[in-house]
């Protein structure tokens, strides 16, 4: 019995590593054609439903530029602090981010579009609408702009977790038995 007990306790652990693994993929974004203005979103191919959780990360030490790659328009993901550009979103609500700042959206394109959300370096969020995720680079014009990001999205499977959760609680019952 307590082989069976080892071998289920493998398996919930395998099954917990590969659900955190569930959608994981690594992406370029193109300071060019990513461009929120004169350029296309970067489909993921990642679709969430309303309220799901990801992260996303990008090394900041990584840079693009706006300015033909000359010297002081360099940024990191998170873009050059007092170069704000405002738009309005879909649900009529103003959105301001930096110039250079890497921005997400769900559902672009569509008539019922999330509104943007800033991603920069760092974000660790929930999905304010359901559908695919799009990245783009933040800024008025893209013919000037040079270089790409990588941004590492993590989404977390919420079946496998939930399966997860259930093993646990079966394991913690078997062993009660014993």
């Amino acid at each position: 019995m307590k082989v069976q007990n080892v071998i289920r306790t493998i398996g919930f652990a395998a099954a917990f590593a590969f659900a955190g693994l569930a959608n994981a993929a690594v992406f370029t974004v193109d300071a060019k054609v990513n461009s929120i203005s004169d350029g296309e979103a970067l489909d993921t191919g990642i679709t969430l439903q309303a309220g799901q959780h990801l992260s996303i990360s990008v090394d900041p030490t990584l840079t693009w530029n706006f300015s033909f790659g000359a010297a002081g328009y360099d940024t990191n993901a998170n873009g050059a602090a007092g170069w704000g550009m405002g738009v309005q979103n879909p649900d009529g609500s103003g959105f301001t981010a930096n110039i250079g700042e890497l921005v997400g959206q769900i559902g672009t394109g569509t008539a019922d579009a999330g509104n943007f959300f800033i991603v920069g370096t760092s974000f660790d969020g929930y999905a304010n609408k359901s559908g695919k995720l799009n990245l783009f680079y933040w800024d008025s014009d893209a013919w000037n702009n040079v270089g790409a990001v990588a941004a590492d999205v993590q989404v977390p499977e919420p079946a496998s977790m939930a399966l997860f959760g259930l093993g646990l609680l079966a394991l913690a019952r078997f062993r009660r038995r014993a």
